[in-house]
């Protein structure tokens, strides 16, 4: 579920959990936005102003896909030359279905896959969307071609991620800026249960055109 919302001041990195607080704490964001409602499993407006909200930055980086360049190399064993991805035993991590080595490369921490990517390469902003269409929903049906996995992140982060070029103009560096949310009411409601690895909310900060993106997963 994403929603955009446009701000009229000036945003400054250095008041980013301000920014998100006073995000959530506005009457009018509270009437217009969309959070999960358990007990009809659809998405609802119910106007909940958040009491607390915590804040942590993720990091916005990557430039190019050929960040995901090692899971092609059939060497790493987790796709088939023709880029099919490999099956394996299947299991469960978080009620969430095991059955190929991608998402064991992504789930799994006892995997020896799982360390093609660092911790800190998981954290990028790209990396996250990538394992959030992997892993899907509770219902979600999987792909065998990686290469369709690929091109929706890269579409979703183009369309989420402004970019400029340097003040050099030899490069482009990312403007936006990314911020992991869970706002609160007594009990978490954006996202709800953050707990479950699936379930996560994030703005997407645009100082350019003074515009926030939501971006919220449900499993």
């Amino acid at each position: 579920m994403t929603q955009s919302f446009l701000f009229n001041e000036p945003f400054q990195q250095y008041h980013r959990c301000h920014f998100a607080e006073a995000f959530f704490k506005d009457r009018f964001v509270a009437e217009k936005l969309k959070i999960w409602d358990p007990s009809s499993s659809v998405f609802k407006e119910p106007g909940i102003i958040a009491s607390e909200v915590d804040v942590r930055p993720v990091p916005c980086t990557i430039t190019s896909m050929i960040f995901f360049e090692k899971l092609n190399d059939p060497k790493n064993e987790i796709v088939h030359e023709s880029g099919s991805i490999r099956p394996s035993h299947y299991d469960y991590i978080d009620d969430i279905l095991i059955p190929n080595c991608l998402r064991a490369m992504i789930l799994d921490d006892a995997n020896d896959k799982y360390h093609l990517y660092s911790k800190s390469e998981r954290a990028e902003f790209i990396f996250r969307i990538f394992r959030m269409l992997v892993l899907g929903g509770s219902c979600c049906q999987y792909e065998d071609d990686l290469k369709i996995y690929l091109n929706i992140t890269k579409a979703l982060y183009k369309t989420f991620v402004r970019v400029g070029l340097t003040s050099d103009q030899n490069d482009i560096e990312i403007l936006s800026t990314i911020l992991e949310v869970v706002a609160k009411k007594d009990e978490p409601f954006y996202p709800w249960n953050p707990k479950h690895p699936q379930n996560i909310g994030y703005l997407i900060i645009d100082p350019i055109n003074r515009e926030v993106t939501t971006f919220l997963h449900q499993y």
